[in-house]
């Protein structure tokens, strides 16, 4: 599997904002990346919904941020399941012309309940898999936003950067690794002593 790995790419982002962006997630996998790879170092530029469990949180959360701050970078960092609860505010940012950048990180699954089903429920694996999604650059454009797509991981950067630049609405897909797993995670009911580190 060559596809990204989601913590590359959310170190990549640390790296071109040098910490400066104000990160919103969704809920799942990537909310664990970005907390544990965007590496946090000034308050008030981390908002989540926490362990609510508020999929779809993200991307009206980073809408927002962005107004109240206009001149703040915001990326919300989802993922694909979560992004599309709420992914029809594009047209809000598009007719505001809010200058939000949406980085998902695309495993086309619903990766921590995957990721559950994996681990606890012997791969029995039900209604998780999201592979007849939408093209998420068709979609962007098809509301007036900006699609972009870094498939490589030279790719990461300079898409990043041109997604910044352009202050406008901005869509990245960046298709990652499916089978990626967050760690370290705690079962339920479970304990630290039970805690699974691979």
């Amino acid at each position: 599997d060559t596809r990204l790995l989601p913590q590359f790419v959310c170190e990549q982002i640390y790296d071109v904002t040098q910490g400066d962006a104000i990160i919103t997630t969704e809920v799942g996998q990537h909310q664990m990346w970005a907390a544990q790879f965007y590496h946090f170092t000034k308050p008030c530029k981390w908002i989540t919904s926490g362990g609510l469990g508020t999929m779809g949180f993200g991307f009206p959360a980073a809408i927002g941020a962005q107004v109240a701050f206009p001149e703040a970078v915001v990326i919300d960092i989802a993922g694909d399941g979560s992004f599309q609860m709420t992914l029809q505010e594009l047209a809000t940012a598009v007719q505001y012309d809010i200058p939000v950048i949406v980085a998902i990180l695309n495993n086309q699954s619903l990766g921590m309940v995957r990721q559950w089903q994996q681990f606890f429920y012997e791969g029995r694996y039900a209604d998780t898999s999201l592979e007849v999604s939408p093209d998420y650059v068709k979609l962007a454009d098809a509301y007036g936003a900006v699609g972009l797509r870094a498939m490589k991981p030279e790719d990461v950067r300079p898409t990043l950067e041109e997604a910044i630049r352009l202050r406008r609405p901005v869509v990245i897909d960046f298709p990652v690794k499916q089978m990626e797993n967050v760690f370290p995670m705690i079962p339920s009911g479970g304990s630290i002593k039970d805690m699974l580190l691979a």
